[in-house]
């Protein structure tokens, strides 16, 4: 795994949180599963879109995130976020019937992405999406190192390889290209 730390507000810069999940579709009532969630950048936001009639999962690896982000959470009076510690390869559960599932710039940091899509898949609602938010493969000022990026194209080919049908892919800017893949 690979950890790299960014400043919030020069992430916000790059990243809009709001924008990029309400442009899924993400609506209230929804359920989705933020895996590689961190302390909650996305997750947080997701909570509020989807309010009390939405349900949103967060699952990732790092224990200090996952006890921030619970935190931050009780700060804000959240209720509809259920976390997890647990890797994206192991996290599978049969109860989630997820709308969307989300990688935010994470792909790169599992050992065995393709695991992890499977285990998506597995808990999407038939005609759920997951949305694999990503660093293009090209030199940024921030992100992670190049050679552990994926290009549009592998994570188009791990999609399908996954099972994912109707796959699009999107410039979203300069940095970032996002690949989205629905269940039958």
């Amino acid at each position: 795994m690979h950890r790299f730390q960014y400043d919030k507000n020069e992430r916000l810069k790059i990243q809009n949180p709001v924008q990029i999940l309400t442009s899924l579709g993400l609506k209230k009532g929804d359920v989705l599963v933020d895996i590689g969630s961190n302390n909650g950048f996305f997750t947080i936001p997701a909570a509020e879109i989807v309010g009390k009639t939405g349900q949103v999962y967060a699952v990732d690896i790092d224990n200090i995130a996952i006890t921030d982000l619970q935190e931050r959470l009780k700060d804000k009076g959240f209720f509809n976020v259920e976390t997890f510690i647990s890797s994206g390869e192991d996290f599978r559960k049969d109860d989630i019937n997820a709308d969307i599932i989300f990688l935010g710039t994470v792909l790169h940091d599992f050992q065995t992405p393709f695991k992890v899509l499977e285990n998506a898949f597995f808990m999407l609602k038939s005609g759920g999406k997951l949305v694999n938010f990503d660093w293009k493969k090209k030199e940024t000022l921030m992100g992670p190192p190049l050679d552990i990026r994926f290009s549009e194209k592998q994570a188009e080919e791990m999609l399908k390889k996954a099972h994912f049908t109707d796959i699009k892919t999107e410039d979203i800017s300069e940095n970032f290209y996002q690949v989205t893949g629905f269940k039958d």
